[in-house]
């Protein structure tokens, strides 16, 4: 077929642009192998491209087409135009087009009867050379005279469907072309060309080439250009491997491992992991971005948890891989728990969520990790200040069946933390922070379906112990100074997926055995072990065209050992002493302390479905309903109705918005201890409400502006309210299901992807979050409410793999209660604090500069990588807390970490 190339995709000329002009019209010559289907693939194909300076198409992309059958020829189809270059006051220069045709099968045509003088002619077909501007194609006769292999320098990746062109090579010498020494496109064509694309393992072959010097010329989408000049002897054959390097342009991998069904949520901010391993204070961490986010709240010292929007860190949910897991990073936020180079997907989701996720009241983090690589074996060993770490990914079999891959890493940061961390620093480690993790994932198709065996795990330790005011004080226990923790896990997960038809199949069960320890300040001692089996299963169908549906179910049974120390006072429930951290004594004795050994099991099982409806192109809702029940002793069925929806304006403005209504279960099962907790505790309900508005600008950025209301009710609060327990006992309940809440605000994020050298986003937070903890009193801020959230993050890639980041971020301070006095109490023979209004004060604003600087040396079967990223620059001492002194006159503060240096590098095969 034949049709002039539609340039759809260019912008209106200015009057100092004159775009690119075809030389000849497009020439798409239907596959044979594709006549043999009973149904051809037919359709509009759509696809991108640069016109370079010499008029040759390059980086082109399939945008749209009806069948992946029909993608390597219409990129061929298009790498074979030639163009007269665009000009920008008078400067050749390359400019972006969009082109699109329409694909149809020939109606085949009867065989023509045989020409016996036709059958004397030349069977070989045209010979290369024969006539100024002939093109030698592969199905012309003749020997093998160029072959080899195209992969990707560095990461020795096979790039197929490249354009490897041969011509004649004039009077260039042999070598590299260096720069670009272009042939004139107005010029005379050559004498010859030979061409073809490289195959799904990056081989190619070149017939019927002449003798002598001849340019060789690979253009792939992505890839920078490489031009070489050969010298080919008579009957004589070369074999070449090339090493392309990825352009800036188009930095990620071309894997896709994962499908994702396209029900976007209100506000589902999703993260690519080759586009933000590099933000500063991340540590090439992917998972570290979620902290920078609209809508999540500063950890104190950046400890990485999770508090979404104005919620308690324990009233969000964070999945791998269908099934929730305990933690996402270690000790400090240093490092999450797993490798990035193992995830697919991060997708960070502050509220009106899917029905697919349950037991949750604030938001959602959903990780979807990939399945190792298959077109090799690949590596890495990442060696910096903090850990070290290594990863081992590739195919099972030869034959590309099935693929494993193996990540690790241990922490020294024990040993080097202590000796680097400033003596006024108000912090002293008697067991510096270690943590260690593992993954370990095989991926095998199983009939007809792909399955995943996973395992992971991962362990912290530490002991900080607060000096300050307190530290000449003879009569004070260090010990009732200081936190200690520990907490480990071990999960094992099998996930199976397969599609018969218009119906998608998933089942994936899991086991988890986790353990926790934790000592406050020598008055609260926990000891968690838990081993949760959990199961889910969904069905999908596409129903019509314009209608989807989903349903699944998902159970979760714990059974937990928990030995508790505390102290038992009335409203209190236990914990550790309020009123600002860790002095002398706060009117609490330990000695008062009751030991317990608390066990049971928990289940709860959920039913949920999510309808898609399309009602026209642009207007899409997503109704869905969760069933949740809590079994024994909570005993109780909620039901959550969910609607979203979302209106496209134009093409690039669209508007969102939801609601819905939300449960979660007790999440401490000592809570429902007959002795330390309320066996009649119920589960928490909240109605989330959003708004909001999406507009892709140029340059590869969009803004987007979300509007969000929360109202919270049957919180678990602590109670003092005298009752008969079901024990037939009197005594203080400790908690009930009085608490409630508001939480309201907005979000802006200004993001400018990674789509060419600069990247980074503008996020900013404006929010209120109060609670109540019962009816009747005074309604106050949360411990986790802060006003002002805003972070700048800009990121750019230099010539010669130079990259510098930098991100600022600037956050009112956690609020605070205030103690303005201490009374001696002759009983106690200690010290009771005087506070003032529940979180009346607030901390003084958190600021800090972190920086970070890459250098990457790309050779062609490794890559390495040094890097230097540092966090607080300017050695900002922002105060996390006050430790009081024994008789609460005076006070130090208790500062966030001082600048930290990482230095590190990668060698990455």
């Amino acid at each position: 077929m034949a049709a002039p190339p539609a340039e759809e995709g260019a912008e209106q000329p200015a009057p100092d642009l004159i775009p690119p002009k075809a030389l000849g019209p497009v020439e798409f010559v239907y596959p044979a192998e594709l006549l043999e289907l009973e149904s051809p693939p037919e359709g509009r194909i759509v696809l991108e491209y640069v016109v370079g300076t010499d008029g040759v198409p390059f980086e082109i992309t399939v945008l749209e087409s009806p069948d992946p059958a029909l993608d390597p020829h219409a990129i061929e189809t298009v790498s074979k135009l030639r163009f007269t270059p665009g000009t920008y006051k008078g400067q050749v220069v390359e400019i972006k087009l969009t082109l699109a045709f329409d694909v149809a099968a020939p109606i085949p045509e009867p065989p023509p009867e045989e020409d016996p003088e036709g059958a004397e002619g030349d069977p070989e077909g045209v010979e290369a050379g024969e006539g100024e501007g002939e093109e030698v194609s592969e199905a012309d006769a003749g020997p093998v005279r160029i072959l080899g292999k195209i992969r990707e320098a560095g990461d020795r990746n096979p790039i197929e469907g490249a354009t490897v062109l041969a011509v004649p090579a004039g009077d260039l010498p042999v070598g590299e072309v260096k720069g670009t020494r272009y042939e004139d496109p107005s010029g005379p064509a050559p004498e010859w060309t030979v061409q073809t694309l490289t195959a799904s393992d990056g081989t190619f072959s070149l017939r019927g080439v002449p003798d002598g010097k001849v340019r060789l010329i690979v253009l792939g989408s992505g890839y920078e250009r490489s031009d070489r000049v050969l010298m080919l002897e008579p009957d004589k054959q070369i074999e070449i491997n090339i090493w392309p390097r990825r352009t800036a342009s188009n930095p990620y991998r071309t894997e896709v491992t994962t499908e994702r069904e396209a029900m976007p949520e209100v506000v589902e901010r999703s993260l690519k992991v080759e586009e933000i391993t590099k933000i500063p204070g991340t540590q090439g961490d992917a998972l570290k971005a979620v902290l920078n986010f609209p809508g999540v709240a500063r950890a104190p010292f950046n400890t990485g948890t999770l508090a979404i929007r104005g919620a308690a860190p324990e009233d969000s949910a964070v999945f791998f891989g269908y099934h929730e897991i305990p933690i996402l990073f270690h000790f400090g936020g240093l490092r999450s728990v797993f490798a990035s180079e193992i995830l697919a997907q991060i997708d960070f989701i502050p509220g009106n969520f899917d029905s697919r996720y349950g037991d949750a009241i604030g938001g959602v983090v959903n990780v979807q990790p990939k399945a190792g690589r298959k077109d090799g074996y690949h590596g890495y060993i990442d060696v910096n200040a903090f850990d070290s770490g290594f990863l081992a990914e590739g195919p099972l079999t030869k034959k590309g069946k099935g693929s494993f891959a193996i990540a690790g890493r241990r922490s020294y940061i024990d040993f080097l933390l202590p000796r680097v961390l400033p003596q006024d620093a108000g912090i002293n480690f008697t067991v510096a922070p270690r943590y260690w993790d593992y993954q370990a994932f095989v991926d095998v198709p199983v009939s007809g379906g792909d399955l995943s065996i996973r395992a992971f795990g991962s362990n912290d330790q530490s002991k900080l112990v607060f000096s300050g005011a307190n530290e000449d004080e003879e009569d004070v226990d260090a010990a009732r100074s200081g936190i200690e923790t520990g907490q480990y896990f071990s999960r094992l997960d099998a996930v199976y997926r397969k599609r018969v038809g218009p119906w998608e199949f998933l089942v994936t069960p899991a086991f988890r055995f986790s353990t926790t320890e934790l000592d406050i300040f020598d008055v609260l001692k926990l000891d968690v072990d838990s081993y949760d089996y959990t199961g889910r299963a969904e069905i999908s169908r596409q129903l019509s065209k314009r209608m989807r549906l989903r349903v699944g179910t998902n159970v979760v049974a714990t059974q937990f050992i928990v030995d508790v120390t505390s102290p038992v006072t009335s409203g209190g429930g236990g914990g550790p002493p309020a009123g600002g951290g860790g002095g002398g004594g706060q009117g609490v004795d330990a000695s008062t302390a009751v030991t317990r050994r608390v066990d049971g099991i928990l289940f709860r099982g959920g039913f949920y479905s999510t309808l898609t409806i399309a009602a026209t192109d642009k207007f899409v809702l997503y109704p869905g309903v969760r069933l949740e029940y809590y079994a024994e002793p909570t005993n109780r069925m909620t039901v959550d109705p969910r609607l979203r929806g979302v209106f496209k304006l134009t093409d690039s403005t669209a508007f969102k918005g939801a609601v819905g209504l939300y449960s979660q279960g007790i999440q401490q099962p000592v809570q429902l201890d007959l002795v330390f907790g309320n066996p009649r505790l119920g589960p928490q309900r909240s109605a989330h409400a959003s708004l909001g508005i999406a507009q892709d600008l140029p340059w590869d950025s969009f803004i987007e502006l979300t509007g969000f209301y929360k109202n919270l009710w049957d919180l678990v609060s602590p109670s003092g309210e005298i009752v008969t327990k079901i024990d037939g006992s009197v005594g203080p309940e400790t908690f009930a299901n009085t608490g409630t809440g508001e939480i309201y605000g907005a979000e802006l994020l200004l993001r400018k992807d990674l789509t060419d050298n600069f990247f980074g986003w503008v996020s900013y937070t404006l929010s209120r979050s109060v609670r109540r903890d019962a009816p009747g009193e005074a309604q106050r801020l949360f411990d986790f409410d802060q006003t002002h959230i805003l972070t700048l993050i800009a990121s750019y890639r230099f010539a010669r793999g130079w990259q510098f980041g930098a991100r600022f971020r600037l956050v009112s301070g956690n609020p605070t209660t205030d103690i303005t006095d201490g009374i001696y109490d002759a009983q106690l023979a200690d010290y009771i604090a005087v506070d003032g209004p529940i979180n009346g004060g607030r901390l003084p604003a958190f600021h800090q500069l972190d920086l970070r600087l890459d250098k990457t040396w790309t050779l062609p079967v490794l890559e390495i990588t040094g890097y230097i990223d540092v966090q607080n620059v300017y050695n900002r001492q922002n105060i996390e807390a006050f430790n009081y002194a024994y008789d609460f006159q005076t006070f130090s503060t208790i500062n966030s970490l001082p600048i930290i240096p990482s230095i590190g590098f990668r060698v990455e095969l």
